[in-house]
């Protein structure tokens, strides 16, 4: 019975040494925890976004022209029949920030100019245009009803008619490609609706005729431009 005694006794006192320790421990942690300040470990747990795809058509009216170099005297016209078809599609940054967006579509425009101070043959004209668009759509929600919207990128584009009597002529660039940028606001009916009204300006960056149009030695750059007001309306496939 001794033997057993003894080994219980110690493995009493080893207890009570070790809750000691563990004691002095705590209390040690304690005090270097500074009065006054509570750990807050809530975890917060933001709303899940969902990717977002709209098919929109959209019209816009359009005040266009063309910076010509030397001043050649030429007066801008109204583009009132402008229609695009367009893609948009939110995806939420990691699923959770819905700024970003694609957008692209096609588009059909007219733009040009007038010349009333030099009668140059062939010169004056309006052409026809389609446009592939590709831009950066970002949008800030307000509330379930209202966004407010951005875009910015690039478009390319093909004019592939003219009111010019003869036509194009081996003068004419045919290739349209620029950049297009645009703020506005959207408003969101119900759940899959949204109407677009925003205002845009494009610029050109390929020139609308030869720079040797003139002459060979004094060189004419030619830039086209728009500035439009766009209503459309969307509507979300999912």
């Amino acid at each position: 019975m001794r033997p057993i005694l003894s080994i219980t006794t110690c493995i009493l006192l080893l207890s009570i040494s070790l809750s000691a320790s563990a004691q002095r421990n705590t209390d040690t942690v304690s005090h270097k925890i500074e009065p006054g300040i509570q750990w807050d470990t809530t975890v917060k747990v933001l709303p899940q976004k969902y990717p977002e795809h709209l098919i929109g058509v959209r019209y816009d009216f359009s005040f266009t022209g063309v910076n010509i170099t030397p001043d050649m005297g030429i007066k801008s016209v109204n583009s009132p029949l402008n229609i695009a078809v367009l893609y948009t599609y939110y995806h939420p940054l990691w699923d959770v920030y819905d700024f970003f967006g694609l957008q692209t579509g096609l588009r059909y425009t007219r733009y040009g100019f007038v010349n009333d101070e030099y009668s140059f043959e062939n010169f004056e004209q309006t052409v026809s245009v389609v446009e592939l668009p590709f831009l950066s759509a970002f949008h800030i929600d307000l509330g379930e009803h209202f966004r407010i919207l951005i875009s910015l990128g690039p478009f390319i584009g093909y004019r592939f008619a003219t009111t010019k009597a003869n036509g194009f002529d081996c003068y004419d660039i045919r290739l349209d490609y620029g950049i297009v940028g645009g703020a506005g606001l959207a408003y969101i009916l119900g759940k899959r609706v949204e109407f677009h009204l925003e205002g845009a300006y494009h610029y050109s960056l390929s020139m609308l005729y030869h720079p040797e149009r003139m002459s060979s030695t004094s060189w004419m750059y030619s830039y086209p431009w728009q500035a439009s007001i766009n209503f459309g309306v969307h509507v979300k496939l999912k």
